[in-house]
């Protein structure tokens, strides 16, 4: 009994990840509804095994799972006001706690190494795998390093070394159609004008990429007379894509950060 209420857990948790990384990528916003309906199923359904634990001698486990509450939800609501990613994303980390705190045992018959507390697992494994796309990125901006023969930054040989750096890392050349169309891009630069009406360069890079002013975003058409077109952008992610994934593989391969530990300590055999 308590096995298939483990298995509903999962599948549940699952199905509102998918709900809402469906909503995260085709919109960027997930309906508050998602949550409104996850987290009591998740209570409900984690109350009802440790009920049905308790009654079998069980001892161990509500210490845990409150813990484990305790410690996503402090860091989702952290990382959401450093501007790590946003409030759908704590949101579903918040819930997932609820509905399965700790690594189901049913994947402890097949996982070696595993970090007891499974949300926090999702989140490293989602972070491992967005942070893969800064390879591609770095990758992209190479080549066109290459092709361009040195002329990335035009327009912005002012700005410091350590700002193009991290542009160069997080984003890349888009053009402004693809912005004034409503693309899921974020800008990575700043416009204002002089007294004399030049127009001034910045590089914007911060923790939080909010949205440029919509005062600047009507002048999209002048913009792209004087600048080619084209301006430095990082994509927008949907966070909640790699988050689902990272459930995925928590749940069928463990913390990948631990996964990989052990794998080197086996190696070197330690």
């Amino acid at each position: 009994m308590i096995e298939w209420i483990e298995v509903l857990r999962v599948a549940i948790s699952f199905l509102f990840l998918v709900v809402s990384s469906w909503y995260d990528f085709k919109t960027r916003e997930v309906p508050n509804r998602v949550w409104v309906f996850f987290a009591p199923i998740g209570l409900a359904l984690t109350s009802l095994q440790f009920y049905l634990d308790y009654l079998k001698g069980g001892t161990e486990f509500p210490a845990m799972w409150l813990l484990s509450f305790a410690l996503t939800a402090g860091i989702s609501i952290a990382l959401f006001h450093i501007g790590f990613f946003g409030g759908a994303d704590a949101k579903a980390l918040i819930c997932l706690s609820i509905a399965l705190p700790v690594h189901p045992s049913l994947a402890r018959y097949y996982i070696e190494g595993i970090t007891p507390f499974f949300p926090l697992a999702t989140l490293t494994n989602a972070v491992l795998g967005s942070s893969l796309l800064v390879l591609a990125i770095i990758s992209h901006n190479l080549i066109q390093l290459i092709q361009g023969r040195g002329r990335m930054f035009e327009g912005l040989e002012a700005e410091p070394l350590w700002s193009k750096i991290l542009a160069f890392a997080i984003g890349f050349k888009v053009d402004l159609d693809k912005l004034r169309k409503g693309s899921h891009y974020i800008p990575l630069e700043r416009f204002s004008r002089d007294g004399d009406g030049r127009l001034t360069r910045r590089l914007r890079i911060s923790p939080r990429l909010e949205e440029e002013p919509s005062q600047n975003r009507n002048q999209w058409d002048d913009l792209s007379r004087q600048l080619n077109g084209r301006i430095w952008a990082t994509p927008g992610l949907p966070f909640l894509v790699f988050i689902t994934a990272g459930f995925v593989a928590a749940f069928l391969v463990g913390d990948f950060v631990t996964w990989l530990v052990t794998q080197l300590i086996l190696v070197r055999g330690i």
